[in-house]
């Protein structure tokens, strides 16, 4: 492939990643909990626990970090990470362009 269809490719790459928009790490849940009071009835019939509540969990510096969020929060923090699931495609895609773009230059080089 000549280089100049490399750059074709990867420039097409780059202006994807400028449609993304905001991207987080984590995923989200919806859980069910029993609460502190040992008289409710959730401790008792485990399909009356209370929820659903929205949990985003993540990591920082190496750490868990768990929020509870609100329904709306719950739909963009969802959307943020779908957006950071497709950034890392194409930045895998990039950088497999780029070294087929490394070794494809390697051997061009070798023939003369």
């Amino acid at each position: 492939m000549k280089k100049n269809n490399y750059e074709q490719k990867y420039l097409q790459l780059k202006m994807k990643i400028e449609k993304i928009g905001f991207i987080c790490n984590g995923s989200v849940l919806s859980v069910y909990k029993t609460c502190g009071n040992s008289k409710c009835v959730c401790h008792k019939d485990k399909s009356k626990r209370h929820g659903p509540y929205n949990i985003w969990t993540r990591k920082i510096k190496g750490k868990t970090v768990t929020k509870l969020l609100t329904d709306e929060q719950t739909i963009l923090c969802r959307k943020c990470i779908k957006n950071m699931r497709k950034l890392d495609n194409i930045l895998n895609q990039m950088k497999e362009l780029s070294t087929d773009f490394i070794l494809e230059y390697r051997k061009n080089r070798e023939k003369m």
